[in-house]
């Protein structure tokens, strides 16, 4: 867990709707918004490259710079233009340093599965843990040792290891991980065997008897 704090300029955003958020984007900034409870939403903008840089760093809590005043906040939404490759707008939520917060953590193997390495296939069926804690104690990820297990064993909720100050409200019995052998396509059912066509002796003596009885008639 960093204890690192990142901060972010910002400013107060102004101009509004499609055309204003391109423009604002072709200079270099993204549009973003901070949710407060209580609090009417306020619209900033912030530099493309500074949130390149600090969002390279995986973490959740940062504090926003505006002028003199400094905010606490939760990345809570970034939404992207994938076939561009920028963000297209940026959802904060602003935090009491001093209470609980909630938030979704991702969640990391770590170690050589035994039950991979002998056949099976680790499959993981939980990508990121619901937790509570204060915004100091907001781990980036939570690693989880798979290591020892074998084909046909789990690792649930209840198996995890959360840093001091982090709990979960998830069902403790939801797995996480597990490892399963792969599946065995079934071969395909033979095609019955086509009808073998006749032989051409067995041909020309059936045109022999049928030419045959054809001369007997006529007599």
């Amino acid at each position: 867990m960093s204890k690192e704090t990142h901060k972010l300029a910002a400013q107060t955003r102004t101009a509004f709707g499609d055309n204003a958020s391109r423009r604002l984007r072709r200079a270099g900034m993204i549009p973003a918004v901070v949710y407060s409870k209580g609090v009417e939403p306020r619209s900033l903008q912030v530099s493309a490259d500074e949130w390149k840089v600090i969002s390279a760093h995986g973490t959740q809590i940062i504090t926003l710079v505006e002028g003199d005043k400094e905010t606490p906040v939760l990345i809570r939404e970034v939404q992207f233009n994938h076939l561009k490759n920028y963000v297209v707008h940026i959802d904060f939520q602003q935090v009491d340093l001093n209470k609980e917060i909630s938030a979704k953590v991702v969640l990391h193997a770590v170690g050589d599965c035994y039950g991979a390495a002998h056949g099976g296939i680790l499959e993981q069926e939980l990508h990121e843990l619901e937790v509570l804690c204060r915004p100091a104690d907001l781990p980036e990820l939570i690693k989880v040792d798979v290591a020892s297990l074998d084909i046909g064993q789990a690792l649930s909720v209840k198996d995890l290891v959360l840093p001091e100050g982090v709990r979960t409200n998830v069902d403790p019995e939801e797995i996480v991980f597990h490892v399963v052998m792969p599946q065995i396509e079934a071969e395909p059912e033979p095609e019955e065997a086509a009808a073998e066509p006749a032989e051409p002796e067995a041909i020309n003596e059936k045109k022999t008897e049928a030419r045959a009885a054809e001369k007997a008639e006529k007599k």
